[in-house]
């Protein structure tokens, strides 16, 4: 069968066999080294892509679903302003997630960010079982989601003081 679907902006088109993974099917077409299928199970968020605007687990999703969506990868999102915000985030509040899990918690945050501009603390701490790594202590991540939120909605509407 063949796809058809927007990767990181740029329109792709690809035989697929009907058991695939989306995740293998985006490693073989480009290098993005934030596409580990490391548990094949939805935990460890390493293979996170936003299909569509909704973040996803790629090692649990058949390929055939892309079909006509468009996906952006870590090395896609990476390149915004929005991804910025939230490296911004973390470095102030001193949160270093490990190299393991730091791409993926990045890309937590954005969805997070995305649904719900301003997190409770609550809704942070929900939001962190999607990548089950330890690394990061608890209160510093949901700090710097908070500041995150806080410097893109300063962007957003234009505020200065960053």
């Amino acid at each position: 069968m063949t796809i058809d679907f927007v990767l990181n902006g740029k329109p792709q088109k690809t035989q697929i066999r009907s058991g695939d993974r989306l995740v293998y099917v985006l490693q073989k077409l480009g290098d993005f080294p934030s596409l580990i299928p490391d548990c094949l199970g939805g935990n460890c968020g390493r293979c996170l892509v936003f299909m569509d605007g909704r973040l996803i687990y790629s090692c649990l999703t058949p390929a055939f679903k892309a079909k006509g969506s468009s996906i952006v990868t870590y090395e896609g999102f990476s390149a915004t302003e929005d991804c910025k915000d939230i490296i911004y985030g973390l470095k102030q509040a001193s949160a270093f997630p490990c190299n393991f899990c730091r791409k993926a918690k990045i890309m937590m945050i954005a969805d997070l960010l995305k649904r719900i501009p301003l997190p409770e603390e609550t809704d942070i701490m929900e939001q962190m079982s999607i990548v089950s790594c330890p690394c990061t202590d608890p209160v510093s991540l949901a700090k710097a989601v908070l500041l995150s939120a806080e410097c893109r909605n300063k962007r957003k509407f234009k505020r200065a003081d960053k």
